[in-house]
Parts: structure tokens; sequence; C-alpha cells
């Protein structure tokens, strides 16, 4: 669908926001934090997973390590060792985001549609790790909550569309990666694929197929914005 038709057609009472290349322009950090935790184990495993990463983003990190310790590179105590392996991805995600500042024009689109009131980060990022981040950044104040794993975006999505008593055709979710996509459509809530700053190679070819009315593009943070003072 077009991607002023999807915003002139959605009465959002809430939206939804990913935060890791709709915020933040972290993709590229979190594939060198995959890389950085899993230092020591086969190579060809590691970017086995770094690979799964890219095609399934906004996934939580938690089921990704989990499965590389259980498929890719199995270990006497996978427990254990996953643990290890969260400590270093979020010591290492953590010092990267205090080198980076939010995309403005995402700030915009949130104070565009209510932020404090209305508008949620939802991510498979770590939860508490996040918190810090926009904490120490100083946006939390912006945003009506921050979500993320190890809950997964299904599970926000229920409930914080219950608190708003806000029906899946009064939301709207932008995002960039599969887990977002999945998520939103899984529900019927309007979905827009940022492309921008996306490693999801086979996101525009989803979102071509998926013709549907509550699916579209934008190919940059400025024609969202431009789609949006239109609507």
């Amino acid at each position: 669908m077009e991607l002023g038709k999807l915003l002139t057609g959605t009465q959002a009472k809430v939206v939804f926001m990913d935060c890791d290349g709709v915020i933040y322009d972290t993709n590229r950090l979190k594939c060198d934090a995959f890389r950085y935790a899993l230092d020591g184990y086969p190579t060809e495993a590691v970017e086995a997973i770094v690979a799964y990463h890219r095609r399934t983003g906004g996934v939580s990190r938690y089921l990704k390590i989990e499965r590389f310790f259980a498929e890719l590179h199995p270990v006497a105590d996978p427990r254990a060792a996953a643990q290890t392996a969260l400590q270093r991805f979020a010591d290492f995600c953590e010092r990267g985001y205090e080198r980076m500042r939010p995309r403005p024009e995402a700030l915009a689109f949130a104070e565009r549609f209510g932020g404090p009131e209305r508008v949620h980060v939802v991510s498979g990022s770590d939860e508490a790790e996040l918190r810090r981040v926009f904490e120490a950044a100083d946006l939390a104040h912006r945003f009506a909550g921050v979500h993320g794993s190890p809950v997964g975006k299904k599970t926000h999505l229920t409930r914080l569309l219950a608190a708003h008593k806000a029906t899946a055709a009064e939301a709207l979710f932008v995002g960039d990666g599969w887990g977002d996509w999945d998520a939103a459509t899984a529900f019927g809530i309007p979905f827009v694929y940022l492309a921008e700053m996306s490693e999801w190679d086979d996101g525009p070819s989803t979102i071509a197929a998926a013709g549907s009315a509550l699916v579209t593009q934008a190919d940059t943070w400025e024609d969202l914005l431009a789609a949006v003072r239109a609507s």
C-alpha cells in the first residue's frame, strides 16, 4: 500500500517504534556485538549466527545466543556459556550506545504522535539495558514506555493494545526488521517498514509480496515524515 494512504487511514491511539535501525542507527553495532560476545568460538559458527541475526532483526538476542549454543556450536554447559556471552554482548552494546545519538527524525515522529502519552519503544534489545540507555541519553521522557527482551514483542503488543484500549487498526508500528513485521502483521497492525538503516535483505521483497493494505515501505525517515505531514 502507498505510504500516504496507510498513514491517512490510521487513527493511531498507540504507536510502536523499534529501536535499532529506527531510533538509533545501531544495526551494525549489534552484528559486531555478536562477534565480540562469541569471540574465541569458531568463526564459521559465529558468522552463521550474525547472518541469522540479520535475517531476523527484532528478535531477542536471548533466543539467538541460545540457538548458537544449541545448534551451531553445542557446548557442555550451554546455560553458563550463554550467560557469559550475553553479558559480553550487553557490555559491548552499552559502550556503543554511548558514542551514538538518536535520529532526530525519529524523535520528531514520536513527538508528532504524542510521544509521552502514546508512543512506545518495542525492541528486541534487552529491556533493562535499553532503559538505561534512554535514561542516560535523556530520551525516556519522550516516550510512553521502553519495552524489550526477554519478553517477546507480541506479548508487549498484546498488553499495550489493551492498556490503550486500542484495536489493531488504531495502532501503528514502525520497524526495520523481520521481527517487527512478524509481530505487527500477526495482530493486523498497520506496519511501516523503514528501509534506510535496515539490514533485512528480504525486507523490500517481503513488503512488496505482502500486497496488503496494512503494510508499506518508507525508504528514508524524510520520506516517512513527509508522508506524516501530508496525511
